[in-house]
């Protein structure tokens, strides 16, 4: 049985372009992607300290904290641990936390039960070092023009507690309603005389909550004033149907009642379908 927003909720969400959900799932659910990613960071460690670059890896750390400890160690020249451990990381525990049934109730309340998990998610580690900004954009800007008609549910999810002190994300209320927005070199910066003149709202989430958004919501985030790593993931859903507007990589379905022989259920099975779209 699917739970998915209220009609409140649903309400707002498509009248604002965006919807804080702050308990949405056992926060404990994100534990094996959080161990997922230290790994990551061990092993990198650990190879920065057998190239004489470190002195310690460390260990007594929590998550949000070891990762920045080795930043300001190195003077930030760790790129291949920081590339290691954002992106599109496929693994179990990423499968995982795509896949969550309370998420995809959540996606199915708003387009139905055909449902793509979108090719386009990222994990981030926005460092406490005031670098970390990212500027108004729409995560439309990042995809091609045939995925225009496609209503998307994005997802933010914080790995740990997000506030406006570590760099949660802020909104334009209904700036989904605009169309795409022109930006300058980069997506991540719309061309300030172009941004909505609706006041802005700040999103805090705790872990185990979610905020969502539309691919045309206007948001950002801010500087990270903590002593941890804000971590998170960017997630996206659309219909299975629906162009994508990253035709050249593959989603998968995760769930379907037209097709349920087509629905992805492990990760063996996600890592099949790159095989199968190699030319």
């Amino acid at each position: 049985m699917t739970i998915g927003l209220t009609d409140t909720q649903k309400r707002f969400y498509l009248e604002e372009g965006y919807l804080s959900v702050e308990r949405l799932f056992d926060p404990a659910r994100l534990d094996p992607l959080i161990e997922d990613l230290n790994a990551v960071v061990d092993e990198w460690t650990h190879t920065y300290r057998a190239q004489g670059r470190l002195r310690d890896v460390w260990t007594d750390e929590p998550f949000e904290r070891r990762l920045h400890a080795i930043y300001r160690a190195m003077d930030g020249q760790c790129a291949e641990l920081l590339t290691a451990v954002g992106g599109k990381r496929k693994t179990d525990a990423m499968f995982s936390v795509l896949t969550l049934s309370e998420i995809l109730d959540l996606v199915e309340s708003v387009i139905g039960p055909e449902i793509l998990v979108h090719p386009q998610f990222n994990s981030r580690a926005k460092l406490p070092d005031g670098t970390s900004v990212v500027h108004w954009h729409q995560d439309i800007g990042f995809l091609d023009p045939d995925v225009d008609d496609t209503f998307m549910v994005n997802f933010w999810v914080p790995l740990v507690d997000a506030d406006e002190r570590n760099g949660c994300l802020e909104v334009i209320p209904k700036s989904h309603r605009l169309g795409r927005l022109p930006f300058g070199e980069s997506p991540e910066d719309i061309i300030a005389e172009h941004l909505p003149k609706n006041p802005s709202v700040s999103c805090p989430i705790p872990k185990g909550g979610a905020l969502m958004i539309q691919h045309r919501t206007v948001h950002r985030s801010g500087p990270n004033f903590s002593d941890g790593i804000r971590w998170s993931l960017d997630i996206r859903y659309s219909d299975w149907r629906k162009p994508t507007g990253r035709a050249s990589v593959p989603g998968f379905i995760g769930r379907s009642r037209l097709h349920p022989e087509r629905v992805t259920h492990s990760l063996s099975q996600w890592l099949a379908l790159f095989t199968d779209a190699s030319p």
